[in-house]
């Protein structure tokens, strides 16, 4: 192991030169050493550490809903006991330049717990879609029918009443106001008629619990301007 190496070296510097070198020179002389030492076993301890964290982690999909097995053990969720889906995808870089592609898959238990999927598991994104189809006619009508009832219908940081329209934070748009609703590159952006820069709000869709049924609402009551 190189953190062994390291230390090695660090200990024959200190054996040659102790007594003959005062001890700030030596401790000089070993910092780079102990440095990589500590460094190289904190990135093996994060891998082991992952390896034993993901090793049993497994999703397996039945005709009325899907088990998860990982450090908790084996959880059974049923397609209507899905409350909440949040889907987050995130492209990192470094020094301008793309890395990799994140994606985290939040659920949310009718019960309250949650469940967070992520790219410990295989082909994430396709697991994302099964679970987004087998459950989204459920999450629709229920939350369909509070707007109906003319109940406020919370999405994380967007509420939308059918007297008072869109809110996000402290911002307010009625139906008659809104200009433009719009999807691109990952935001959701709402613009007010007649309204200058200021008028506008944007929210990250991948912060946005049940997106896809927020779509499907808005989309019914004014339409949506969707891009890449």
């Amino acid at each position: 192991m190189i953190s062994i190496a390291a230390l090695a070296v660090a200990f024959s510097i200190v054996w040659d030169r102790w007594g003959r070198y005062y001890p700030p020179v030596i401790y000089q002389s070993i910092f780079p050493w102990m440095l990589g030492a500590a460094a190289t076993l904190g990135i093996f301890l994060l891998i082991l550490w992952r390896t034993i964290n993901n090793r049993k982690k497994a999703v397996v999909i039945f005709t009325d809903g899907f088990a998860t097995s990982g450090r908790r053990g084996v959880q059974a969720w049923k397609w209507e006991q899905v409350e909440e889906i949040t889907a987050d995808v995130v492209n990192n870089y470094i020094l301008g330049f793309y890395t990799r592609t994140r994606h985290t898959c939040t659920l949310k238990h009718s019960n309250g717990k949650t469940l967070v999927l992520d790219d410990s598991l295989n082909d994430i994104e396709s697991l994302y879609h099964l679970l987004e189809n087998n459950t989204i006619r459920q999450r629709y009508q229920r939350l369909a029918a509070a707007y109906n009832n003319n109940q406020p219908v919370t999405f994380g940081a967007v509420t939308i009443g059918k007297q008072s329209g869109i809110q996000i934070g402290d911002k307010t748009y009625p139906w008659t106001e809104i200009e433009e609703i719009a999807i691109n590159q990952g935001i959701l952006s709402i613009k007010r008629k007649n309204g200058g820069w200021m008028s506008s709000t944007k929210v990250p869709a991948g912060k946005i619990p049940n997106l896809q049924v927020l779509l499907s609402i808005i989309s019914q009551i004014r339409g949506i301007n969707a891009g890449k």
